[in-house]
């Protein structure tokens, strides 16, 4: 079945091929790359654009996978076009971002410091268990292709989004996953999320802010668990 992976800001597309080995055959996981690719790279346009994808391939209703950023944009496809969405899991995410740090801060950071230095600190707080050097070249090496333009603009498109009141009318399941240890958001929120919804779950794990990476294992059994939920494969 076509699962698609949105990654979060900064994030390489590589972060899900853990997730993909994991599930193994019958799931055919697809990562977007959203950041290097033309803009605009608001929330909406970036949603807008993965949804004309699934269309154009005649693949949906799909399982959709949104981490942070992604998660953000996964939300806003799957509540403007519900009939291209099977079942969604939002990994680190949140329908706004109220108690998220002082967004302004960063976004100004990006415009005005961007470079190694800013781009590893983002990485960084997004792993508890640091990646493998090999795998945190990976990382770096994407981060370094992607624009600051892009990234201040999805930052703040994100910013001045409220998904909350799209939330109670979505009717495909909903898993969220959150890290216990995420240092973006509290399990709380993310508690807030799955009940926010009309068919939501919500799975802790002991990790950071990237558990398809970190614990590829457990988040591969939650989405066999929305799969079945969501009437695309059958128990056991």
């Amino acid at each position: 079945m076509p699962v698609v992976a949105v990654p979060g800001t900064l994030c390489s597309p590589a972060v899900f091929d853990a997730l993909a080995a994991t599930l193994g055959d019958g799931f055919d996981v697809e990562p977007v790359d959203w950041l290097t690719g033309s803009g605009p790279w608001t929330v909406p346009a970036v949603a807008d654009r993965i949804g004309d994808a699934v269309a154009a391939a005649g693949r949906g209703p799909v399982l959709l996978i949104g981490h942070s950023t992604g998660g953000a944009v996964a939300l806003w496809l799957a509540t403007e076009r519900p009939e291209l969405v099977a079942g969604l899991l939002a990994v680190g995410t949140g329908a706004h971002m109220r108690g998220h740090g002082d967004v302004d801060a960063i976004i100004e950071r990006v415009r005005t410091a961007w470079g190694p230095e800013l781009r590893q600190a983002v990485l960084d707080r997004s792993f508890a268990t640091p990646p493998t050097a090999e795998f945190a070249a990976v990382l770096r090496d994407y981060a370094a292709g992607v624009t600051p333009e892009a990234v201040a603009q999805v930052l703040a498109s994100q910013r001045d989004l409220d998904l909350e009141p799209r939330l109670a009318a979505l009717t495909m399941p909903v898993t969220v996953v959150h890290g216990r240890h995420d240092p973006t958001r509290p399990v709380e929120r993310a508690a807030e999320l799955a009940a926010a919804v009309g068919d939501g779950e919500l799975v802790v794990l002991g990790t950071g802010h990237t558990p398809v990476h970190e614990s590829p294992d457990q988040v591969a059994a939650a989405v066999r668990a929305l799969a079945v939920r969501a009437g695309l494969r059958t128990a056991g």
